[in-house]
Parts: structure tokens; C-alpha cells; sequence
């Protein structure tokens, strides 16, 4: 395949416009405006409504779209700019917004599902395009940092629309749906992504605090630029992460209906604003590590893992116990905040939260590690999140019959969480260092990292 190579950066310093955090704050900016007010109504369980069916088969379609669209938008977003990917994908999320507002009023299911669709189809080319920004723009010895920056602004979203959703169904101790308000809110912020990621500059217009360029490989052509992706997913290394891609965040179909099936509205409200704190403490927590240069890189992988899978396994033995104990009452516990049984159901969820985003940023952190330039990183978080979509659309699917066996949902986390330790184990005990092809200042010689 033939290709171009542009390294045409400005020198080590220049507008603060132009440098990587500001680039880092648009990505974050339409990270919390959309998906974050997503994740928002997500957190309320079943997005704020009373069944959890139909919006489960709805966020289905969602990931089902989703999947198909995100890895071959890593392909197109390097043809078209991550500036155009990220705007596009930022279009769809108000009307899955207004989809859910308008099944709250009147069970309007074609409209859901109309919303949904698009929404999934523009979510692919936003996912595709913000992981590549957020791994790529950085330094190496940056990434797991802005990682967790970036894991904040998406979980400052649903904080600030969980306090909304905390106001305004503060009085409501039953379970149900939440109140038609509290989406006109959400849709009103969602709307200000499209704005805010058009404020992207172009990767060969930013400079690092390092004076090191962003590489850019341009294929020859679409079909070079597929062609290169599909070589990429069937490589080994890519092959022995797809189980661990798959099962990532196969955890929130089933939060979703244990916070409906178990939950008030207001103990829903709570959760959707406090249980992001969870995930903000452990990104930091886990890019520290990532991040520490005086530790070898692949101990620092391997430190990580362990920690992170140990989490998992420990989170599904409790809910196994507590959903025996849940099947075994005489009627199906409702809890409000605060009160009997509240803690250890709702600490569950935090643990989820805590596990789910620690594992996510790992594995962003590892492709990051293989990726050799920008475009092999759009290749590389295309494959990713097409694939953790499509575990995505399995787990909500599973979630969109009413009488599903928690079980099963429970099992199969279990089980895909341990199966994925062995080839990811492989995966990370191959790190010697980072593969970032380097283009400096001193020389425009362009060199691989590190004897590459």
C-alpha cells in the first residue's frame, strides 16, 4: 500500500489554540454535551422511563449501528478529518434525546427507534474520531493522563445531569418513569456538540510540549485506507484483544435493568449523578500508574490488568449473591436511597462503574501503546469500539425481554471477563515500549521509536 507521510507541525510552541489541551478541551467539550448526556439518561435506568424493554431494544439498535459504522469510520474519518468525524458524530445524540422525550409522553416507539438509528450511525464516527484525538494528539508520556481527563469530561456529564435529574425527581420514592422535563434539559445541552467540535484544529496544525509532531500516514486511496484496517483486524494482536474489546462495557445492559427492576426514581437520580465519581477516582488512579516512566511499561500493564480484573470477578460473585438473594424473596425488593438494603445493592453498581471505566481506559491506553501513527490509531480505536459496541448490542438485546434471568446476563459477564485474561495477558507481556513513529524538531528524519 502506498501512502504519504505529512509532518508539517509548527515549532515547539505556538497558540494555545493549537496546543494539545485546548485540542483535548473540544473533544471533552462535546464528550459532555453528547455522550455524557447519554450516559445522563442511561444512568437513570432504561433512560429515565418505567419498562426497561423498549428503550433496551432501542439502545440496541444503537450498538448494533454502531458496531457496523465505527471501524470502518476510523477509515474514513483519516479521509475526511477527525474535525468533520467528530462533528458528524455528534449530530445524532439530540434526537435519541428527543426520541426518549417523545416515548415518555405518548409511548411513541417509531420515533425511538428512528432516533436511535441515527443516533448509532453518528456515534460510530464520533467514537471512532475522539478516541483517535484523545490518543493521538498527546505525547506517549501523556496519554493515560489526558485519558483520564477525558474519562472526567465524559463523566462530568452525567454528574451534571444527574444532579438535574436529582432535582427534578427528588420527590418521587416510587419506581416509574422520571418527569418529561428532565429530557428537554438533556436534548437543549446535547444540541451544543455539534458546535463545539467544529473548534477542532487539524493534527498537522498542533504542536506537543515535547516538540514532537503528530504523524499522519495518508493512504493512496478508500480502498488502501480499508484495505489497511482489514489487514489490522486480523492481525494477532488484535484477534487475542477482540474478547476483552467485546466484554469491556457488556456490564451496562445489565446495570441499566437492575437499577429499573430494584430501584425508586429518586435512588435512580442519585446513581446517575454520584456512581460517575467512581469512574473519575479510578481513571486517575489507573493513569498514574500507566503514565509512571521509572516503572518498566510492560510491569505497568501487567500491575494494571491484575488490578482491574480482580474488580470484575469480585463485582459479579456479589451480584450473583445478592440477585439469589433478590430471586429467593417473596417479592422483587424496590430500594429507596438511604433505607434497608439500599448500600450493598447500590455499592454494586458504584464497583461497576469503578471496574468498567478502569478497564476501558486500559485498553485505550494498550492500542495506543501498538499504534505507530494518528491514522493507525483511528484504525486501531475504530476496531475497539466497533467491537465493544457490538458486545453492547448483545448485552441490551438480552436486556429487551421482560423475562430474562438475571442469571444469564450475570454469567455471561463472568465468563467473557475471565476468558479475556489469557490472550490479553500475551497481549501486554509483548510490551517493550512504546511504537509511535518519532518526528522531532532537530530532525525531520522520521525514525521509529525505540529500534522499530
Amino acid at each position: 500500500m502506498s501512502s504519504s507521510i505529512s509532518h508539517d507541525a509548527p515549532r515547539q510552541s505556538g497558540s494555545f489554540f493549537r496546543s494539545v489541551p485546548f485540542q483535548i478541551l473540544v473533544a471533552c467539550g462535546v464528550s459532555f454535551t453528547a455522550p455524557g448526556m447519554w450516559d445522563a439518561l442511561g444512568g437513570l435506568g432504561a433512560g429515565g422511563a418505567a419498562e426497561p424493554y423498549a428503550v433496551s431494544a432501542a439502545n440496541a439498535l444503537v450498538y448494533g449501528l454502531f458496531a457496523i459504522v465505527c471501524a470502518a469510520a476510523g477509515a474514513i474519518n483519516n479521509r475526511i478529518g477527525l474535525k468533520y468525524g467528530l462533528a458528524i458524530g455528534a449530530v445524532g445524540y439530540p434526537l435519541y434525546g428527543a426520541g426518549l422525550y417523545t416515548n415518555s409522553i405518548g409511548t411513541n416507539t417509531w420515533f425511538l427507534l428512528f432516533g436511535s438509528a441515527l443516533c448509532g450511525i453518528s456515534a460510530g464516527f464520533f467514537w471512532a474520531a475522539e478516541a483517535a484525538i484523545i490518543i493521538g494528539y498527546p505525547a506517549p508520556s501523556d496519554r493515560a493522563f489526558y485519558l483520564a481527563i477525558w474519562q472526567t469530561a465524559k463523566a462530568a456529564g452525567p454528574i451534571v445531569g444527574g444532579a438535574i435529574n436529582l432535582g427534578l425527581n427528588a420527590n418521587r420514592k416510587t419506581a416509574g418513569s422520571v418527569s418529561s422535563s428532565t429530557y428537554i434539559v438533556f436534548i437543549v445541552i446535547m444540541c451544543l456538540g455539534l458546535p463545539i467540535a467544529l473548534c477542532l484544529s487539524s493534527a498537522n496544525k498542533v504542536w506537543r510540549h515535547d516538540g514532537s509532531k503528530i504523524v499522519i500516514r495518508h493512504a493512496a486511496s478508500w480502498g488502501a485506507e480499508f484495505k489497511a484496517v482489514g489487514k489490522l483486524f486480523v492481525s494477532r494482536r488484535i484477534l487475542l484483544l477482540l474478547p476483552a474489546f467485546f466484554i469491556s462495557y457488556f456490564y451496562n445492559g445489565f446495570v441499566s435493568t437492575w437499577l429499573t427492576s430494584y430501584f425508586t426514581v429518586r435512588s435512580r437520580a442519585f446513581s446517575s449523578f454520584f456512581t460517575n465519581f467512581a469512574g473519575i477516582f479510578s481513571s486517575f488512579a489507573i493513569a498514574a500508574l500507566l503514565d509512571n516512566q521509572k516503572i518498566h511499561i510492560k510491569t505497568r500493564a501487567r500491575v494494571a490488568f491484575i488490578s482491574i480484573v480482580t474488580i470484575l470477578i469480585g463485582t459479579w460473585i456479589w451480584a450473583t449473591i445478592l440477585q439469589k438473594q433478590f430471586y429467593d424473596a417473596p417479592e422483587a425488593p424496590v430500594f429507596d436511597w438511604f433505607q434497608g438494603g439500599f448500600g450493598k445493592s447500590y455499592a454494586l453498581v458504584f464497583f461497576w462503574q469503578f471496574g468498567g471505566q478502569a478497564f476501558q481506559q486500559f485498553l485505550y491506553w494498550v492500542v495506543g501503546q501498538y499504534s505507530t501513527d494518528l491514522s493507525s490509531t483511528s484504525h486501531h480505536v475504530g476496531i475497539l469500539r466497533g467491537m465493544e459496541a457490538l458486545g453492547q448490542t448483545v448485552a441490551w438485546a438480552m436486556q429487551s425481554e421482560g423475562n430474562a434471568n438475571h442469571f444469564v446476563s450475570i454469567g455471561l459477564n463472568f465468563g467473557i471477563t475471565f476468558l479475556c485474561i489469557f490472550p490479553t495477558w500475551i497481549v501486554i507481556s509483548a510490551l517493550e515500549h512504546d511504537h509511535e513513529v518519532v518526528v522531532n524538531e532537530e530532525s525531520e528524519e522520521v525514525e521509529a521509536a525505540k529500534g522499530l
